[in-house]
């Protein structure tokens, strides 16, 4: 502990304590308010994070002129993920390297992911005849990311089934009085129920599209589905809203109908309070991974408190087997193959 002692010698020197006095009782508030301060996480964390990862990048085998592809998988807001990349840009620039556009040039592929506990930064650098990797971590609390309420969210996802015919959307609907899920499928000929649960989906019902036929390549549509059990299902396609019911084999009807088609989901879960979610697709890069994106229904875009990855673009969102779920379908890019997920709303970390 650090103390201050005066000893008055003379006279002059006893008018001279009072002044002296304040000035170190001064100085060890200060000392103990500074002390004392909760230690928040600095700003620059992240930037500094981007500029270590930049040097280790420069320093392995690299074309003068590359392009940056630059990927994003961590709950940070657009604003700041550009001001990365700026940083990341500037850092190799001043290491000599270009980035072009609209070029034939080798990749630099950075990507940022998030853990519970960190932001991880890889840069993977394709030279002429070998590629490498480099790794930066930075602590999420340091990154000032991680000052958030006890009543935080997350998401999980379940694969529901899979298949190599092409999958528009797809909803789980409502339990029935027998309490078994159904799970309706649009393709681009018919709208199909299956019965069952993931790995026992068994066909129950098949109703076909009416003419005229949408073009193969840029086929699509989404299920809108009632929160009533055994509820009419509805079927939103370009120009067309149709209607089947899911328990006789009653036709399909459709009208023209130019619909808003939705954006994403809207999910709520009483057991993580009051607050509604927003759950949408990142829309990114049709040729990348997707992302669906949850931000609280008040806020911006910017906020948000919690995604999950995938292996391939997200065609489309519909509604779960309750208001705190939602229904995806997506892309599997290595395998080609179109997967439906049951994406849920759950609390705490």
């Amino acid at each position: 502990m650090l103390r201050c002692r005066f000893t008055p010698v003379n006279k002059k020197l006893v008018r001279r304590i009072p002044l002296l006095a304040v000035a170190c009782a001064t100085f060890l508030f200060l000392f103990n308010l500074v002390a004392t301060m909760p230690v928040w996480g600095r700003p620059d964390a992240l930037e500094d994070g981007v500029e270590r990862l930049a040097k280790k990048a420069a320093a392995l085998p690299h074309e003068p002129r590359m392009t940056l592809v630059w990927t994003n998988h961590a709950a940070l807001s657009q604003q700041r993920v550009e001001r990365l990349r700026a940083t990341f840009a500037a850092q190799m620039e001043a290491a000599q390297v270009r980035f072009v556009q609209g070029e034939s040039a080798p990749a630099l592929r950075v990507a940022i992911e998030q853990t519970p506990s960190q932001i991880v930064f890889t840069a993977t650098v394709t030279a002429a005849e070998s590629t490498s990797v480099v790794i930066e971590e930075v602590a999420r609390a340091a990154a000032g990311i991680d000052r958030s309420s006890g009543n935080s969210v997350r998401l999980e996802k379940e694969l529901l089934c899979h298949q190599e015919t092409k999958i528009l959307s797809a909803a789980l609907l409502p339990a029935g009085t027998d309490s078994e899920k159904r799970l309706a499928v649009l393709t681009e000929e018919a709208l199909l129920i299956y019965g069952g649960g993931p790995g026992n989906w068994n066909l129950e019902n098949s109703k076909v599209l009416p003419g005229p036929r949408q073009a193969q390549r840029s086929a699509h549509g989404q299920l809108i589905v009632a929160a009533q059990p055994n509820a009419r299902v509805g079927i939103l396609l370009p120009g067309r809203r149709c209607e089947a019911d899911v328990t006789d084999q009653s036709v399909m009807a459709c009208a023209n109908l130019a619909a808003e088609w939705p954006s994403g989901r809207l999910l709520a879960l009483p057991s993580c309070g009051t607050q509604a979610w927003w759950l949408r697709s990142d829309g990114v890069d049709w040729t990348e991974e997707g992302r669906l994106l949850l931000h609280s229904a008040g806020a911006g875009k910017e906020a948000v408190a919690a995604e999950v990855v995938f292996a391939g673009p997200v065609i489309s969102i519909s509604a779960g087997d309750h208001l705190g779920s939602a229904t995806a379908v997506v892309r599997d890019l290595s395998s080609g193959n179109y997967e439906v997920y049951r994406v849920a709303l759950a609390c705490g970390n």
